[in-house]
């Protein structure tokens, strides 16, 4: 059964969870942001479409539905192993790729229909390593389509999944998908069965799961939003929950990235209903040995008010780290040992 939210419901939604600090200017939200297989980057915004930043020329390219894609708000990226990008929209599901028509021009195409879905808010893209595209959405639960057969698999609560939200999905080294929920938690399918089970974490998840990755030792983080990180040993089988009670520098997470080093960080959100003062934190494995046993490390603003408010991070080849903000883009500066704002220039090209 399809749940739809009406229009006015799905922006409380977006102020709720897209904006968990009130009050605050707004330059530009970049939410979600990848480096594609030519080591260029992109960004997507939550009311201007995208961006591509050339890592030669230091240029930014500006996409919007100018030319051709589907909807300015853009809530994902993917680059899949054909090379063609595919952007999560309020209004369905774009891809960026050569045409049947054209093997030299990349062009967007609406790709909505074609993956049997509805014209709604998706929230995440993934491509799994059988080149399934799972698509999870705002309300109407995760499609899986075979780009190879056409085949489309629709999958929402009546499914087993704890909700029809579908924020964030992670395929982990044993095969297995894990789906982070709003309101719902976190659900994972069974590959080998083909069912989603509700997952019981003893109270270490919350109901709003913002992302997940899988660390370098096989362990899995959940970025739960107002409720600090879950981190799930697959080999003990346990949790182990971190708040700021346990030294975690923000109990407000938007977003798990581990960099090309492994190392794990978190974005975080400033909120008048929990600790912490937003940006960045990154997990020291090493630390939970030292006698405070606090493994985390805050690095707080990095500008303005609105820059406490993290939703994407991106590194250069050469680890350089870009982190997208509420209010704005910031490149890490080696040098000076700072970020150094970058939405002027954005603006600017």
């Amino acid at each position: 059964m399809q749940n739809h939210f009406p229009v006015q419901i799905r922006f409380v939604l977006l102020l709720l969870f897209a904006l968990p600090s009130f009050g605050q200017s707004v330059d530009k939200m970049f939410g979600c942001g990848l480096r594609d297989k030519d080591g260029n980057l992109w960004f997507g915004t939550a009311w201007e479409g995208a961006y591509r930043f050339d890592v030669t020329t230091e240029k930014f390219t500006h996409f919007t539905t100018e030319d051709g894609l589907i909807d300015n708000h853009i809530s994902s990226i993917l680059e899949d192993k054909a090379g063609n990008l595919w952007f999560g929209t309020e209004k369905g599901v774009c891809r960026y790729g050569f045409s049947s028509e054209s093997d030299t021009v990349k062009t967007f195409s609406d790709m909505t229909e074609k993956l049997g879905v509805a014209k709604f808010n998706f929230n995440c893209i993934y491509e799994d390593k059988s080149g399934n595209m799972w698509i999870g959405s705002n309300g109407w639960g995760v499609n899986r389509y075979n780009p190879v057969s056409g085949e489309v698999t629709h999958f929402t609560k009546e499914d087993g999944l704890g909700s029809n939200a579908v924020q964030c999905i992670l395929e982990d080294r044993s095969g297995n998908l894990w789906f982070g929920e709003r309101a719902g938690g976190v659900s994972l399918f069974d590959t080998a069965t083909g069912k989603i089970i509700k997952v019981n974490s003893d109270g270490c998840f919350s109901t709003q799961i913002m992302d997940i990755v899988e660390d370098n030792s096989g362990k899995l983080w959940f970025a739960n939003l107002y409720s600090g990180v879950c981190r799930y040993d697959p080999s003990a089988k346990t949790y182990t929950h971190f708040t700021t009670a346990e030294g975690f520098c923000n109990d407000t997470v938007t977003l798990i990235y581990k960099d090309l080093k492994g190392n794990i960080w978190f974005g975080c959100g400033s909120s008048k209903w929990n600790a912490g003062v937003g940006g960045l934190c990154r997990y020291n494995e090493n630390a939970e040995l030292r006698p405070n046993g606090i493994p985390f490390s805050g690095f707080g603003k990095l500008g303005g008010d609105a820059s406490t408010d993290v939703w994407t991070i991106v590194e250069e080849n050469d680890g350089t780290m870009w982190v997208g903000t509420r209010g704005g883009l910031w490149r890490y500066h080696s040098p000076s040992g700072k970020f150094i704002e970058y939405t002027h220039k954005v603006n600017s090209n």
